[in-house]
């Protein structure tokens, strides 16, 4: 297991707050990582490498809804029914806001021609990580 668990740490990124999977990820945005032969979810193996065993009728979570955070301390076991009641609480976070806005401003450009200028420039400045607060949408309205 110890080394299971220095492959497991080579794949993420500490901060202060979640552990952020580098790794490969599904669609959805779950790491992935290979234990024992097999491809499990990597916030499955965080749980197990530094909390314990998993009840076969539990699933685990993230509470901080980051789909790619391992973070053993943001871990929780639950239900598929409890999570299911809670689905739409749960599922929508920052990075998926952020890339539908970035979908819907690509339609957008489809929709509006007379836009694509302007909208071109919101998406050049949004795609670059370090400006995502500096945006000032007012200049364009």
């Amino acid at each position: 297991m110890d080394n299971d668990i220095k492959r497991f740490e080579n794949k993420i990124l500490k901060t202060s707050d979640c552990w952020f999977w580098t790794a490969s990820k599904t669609k959805q945005g779950y790491g992935m990582f290979s234990f024992k032969g097999k491809s499990i979810p990597a916030h499955r193996f965080a749980y197990i490498a530094y909390k314990g065993e998993i009840d076969k009728s539990k699933i685990v979570h993230q509470k901080c809804n980051n789909t790619y955070c391992v973070n053993p301390e943001h871990l929780y076991l639950t239900t598929k029914s409890e999570t299911r009641s809670n689905f739409y609480l749960l599922r929508i976070n920052q990075e998926m806001i952020f890339q539908e806005s970035i979908r819907y401003l690509e339609k957008l450009i489809k929709l509006r021609p007379d836009l694509k200028v302007i909208i071109n420039e919101l998406l050049d400045q949004i795609k670059e990580p370090k400006n995502i607060h500096r945006i000032n949408v007012d200049n364009h309205l």
